[in-house]
């Protein structure tokens, strides 16, 4: 078992650690390891790679307020929330990505050792997962020399995007049929340790071709370069990936403890925080278009202004999903002319400065602000230890005919039948958050679907609308951002108060750690394969709006 602790080591060099402290953590042989079964380790590492990813979308995130689903309201942080001012070691993943990592190679080698072929499988899907992720992240990141101090590899070196991205979908493909050549129907796992689909053999296989299409798509850009088969790739996955939304990899939050309850819960906050509030441009276009999934996700304000009445009254207001709310209905107060009357009142986009005051009128130095009620805030689902509306999500069904629709509508892969596929894929979301179960009186998807704005048959752009409604189907999930830099869509307004007219494309890398000079070397090597964009304005490459190799010569997002 060498080997392990090797890893362990190995991996501590690069930017992972911050002191001596933790390097000791780390270096710990277990006494006990041979005795350990990967099934063990298979729960831990469904767990991290399923928090890890999703958690790139939460609100510990830069991502989801660069996608404009919230803006901070109480001036924390808004620059770099709101506005956009990065800095390097910001609100940085590389830790965890790197951390989690060590686990899911132990698990490998321990699956290997005891042939066990399928949590072998599943080591490789993980760490596709995350070194996948990793990369989007960043650009170059350290891949085939990780855990190598046992062959003399201290530093590992940041191998180039492309060749990543090669091997991964290789080793995706080699885990699926890893795994569809287990006999049975069901694959070799104790009771209870398999999280996301409880021995399934054919939801297993399903999963990982689902990954292998969305990887797919977001290399089509770069095919010509490219020494693998994308097309060939693709369309061996797309014969059998998901097929409804019980094939969704998400993996849901228990709430008996800070270890298995969701981020905004009171297991895990000391103080529930409403700080965060919808961006009122996602919030317009979910209303414009009578989404019904604004009611899942957003609460009405707590004081409403009205123009009609002279006297303040309390009204119930029940939404359309049967939730009712007390709403404190004001006059409208002499004096002002752009306070927002609506029930649902979201933030502006881009401000350094607090939004206290905002839609508060003459009462806006005595709102508190955090839980200023003239705007609204986020959902109970999101300030709850588990809900089953928030999970840890990976992939879903809805995403997959998403997927299969651009490409349709791209005319890549031989895939057809974009709007099909595009149907399917709001129909599935709009199940995932239980619009059909709740809606009062039911609810008339056709009758959704046949608006202009909606519709894909009466889009002047098919593959802007489609990116557009997909966008507004993962909220709070990070692949919009990914799908953003790629084709453009949807078009978003940078930041007002934004040192460019541009929004990030890649984060900064952490800073390597220790300054060993063959560690800096390989970092520096790394940072000049970047390519930096007219908006970068810093010596350096490592800018947060240079172009890695996905984007170089794409002449997208910007």
């Amino acid at each position: 078992m060498k080997k392990i602790i090797i890893i362990i080591l190995s991996i501590a060099f690069i930017p992972i650690l911050n002191s001596c402290s933790d390097f000791d953590k780390l270096n710990v042989s277990p006494n006990d390891v041979n005795e350990v079964d990967p099934n063990f380790l298979l729960t831990t590492n469904t767990y991290n790679f399923a928090s890890t990813y999703s958690e790139f979308g939460y609100w510990g995130s830069r991502i989801p307020s660069l996608l404009q689903y919230y803006q901070v309201g109480d001036g924390y942080k808004s620059e770099e929330f709101n506005a956009l001012y990065w800095t390097p070691g910001q609100s940085s993943p590389w830790g965890s990505i790197y951390s989690n990592l060590i686990d899911v190679q132990a698990m490998a080698d321990l699956s290997v050792e005891q042939e066990n072929v399928f949590t072998e499988a599943v080591a490789l899907v993980y760490q596709a997962g995350l070194i996948d992720l990793a990369t989007k992240i960043y650009g170059d990141v350290p891949f085939s020399e990780t855990n190598q101090l046992e062959e003399g590899i201290v530093f590992p070196k940041y191998d180039q995007q492309k060749e990543i991205y090669e091997t991964l979908l290789v080793n995706l493909k080699t885990a699926k049929n890893m795994i569809e050549a287990i006999p049975g129907s069901e694959v070799p796992v104790l009771e209870g340790y398999d999280l996301l689909y409880n021995g399934d053999k054919d939801k297993w296989v399903k999963f990982v071709n689902s990954l292998r299409i969305r990887m797919c798509l977001l290399l089509n850009n770069k095919r010509n370069e490219l020494s693998i088969d994308l097309d060939a790739e693709f369309q061996d996955a797309a014969q059998n990936v998901f097929t409804s939304t019980d094939d969704n990899a998400v993996l849901d939050y228990i709430g008996n403890s800070s270890a298995t309850s969701f981020r905004g819960g009171p297991f895990r906050t000391s103080a529930l925080t409403y700080a965060r509030r919808m961006g009122l441009g996602f919030l317009n276009s979910l209303r414009d278009q009578n989404d019904p999934r604004l009611y899942r996700w957003l609460r009405p304000v707590e004081k409403k202004w009205d123009m009609d009445i002279a006297e303040a009254t309390t009204i119930q207001y029940t939404d359309p999903l049967g939730q009712t709310f007390p709403v404190e209905v004001l006059p409208y107060p002499s004096g002002y002319d752009d306070l927002d009357t609506s029930l649902y009142v979201g933030l502006p986009v881009g401000s350094q400065a607090s939004w206290t005051a905002y839609n508060a009128g003459p009462q806006a130095t005595s709102v508190e602000p955090k839980t200023t009620p003239f705007n609204s805030r986020l959902s109970e689902i999101y300030f709850q230890n588990a809900n089953q509306y928030v999970g840890m999500n990976i992939i879903t069904y809805s995403e997959v005919e998403f997927i299969l629709a651009e490409a349709a509508a791209i005319g890549a892969f031989g895939a057809s039948d974009a709007e099909g596929h595009y149907k399917k894929a709001i129909e599935a979301s709009m199940d995932e958050w239980g619009i059909y179960g709740d809606y009062v009186g039911g609810f008339d998807f056709e009758e959704f679907y046949s608006q202009e704005e909606i519709d894909l048959s009466q889009a002047t752009n098919e593959h802007e609308r489609i990116m557009t409604q997909k966008y507004v189907s993962m909220f709070f999930r990070p692949e919009p951002w990914f799908d953003w830099r790629r084709t453009g869509y949807p078009d978003f307004v940078p930041p007002v108060d934004g040192a460019q007219p541009a929004i990030p494309i890649r984060y900064h890398y952490d800073t390597p750690t220790p300054p060993d000079p063959q560690n800096v070397e390989k970092y520096n090597e790394a940072v000049e394969r970047l390519e930096k964009s007219e908006f970068v304005q810093v010596p350096t490459n490592d800018d947060t709006r240079s172009r890695m190799w996905l984007l170089q010569g794409t002449n997208l997002p910007y």
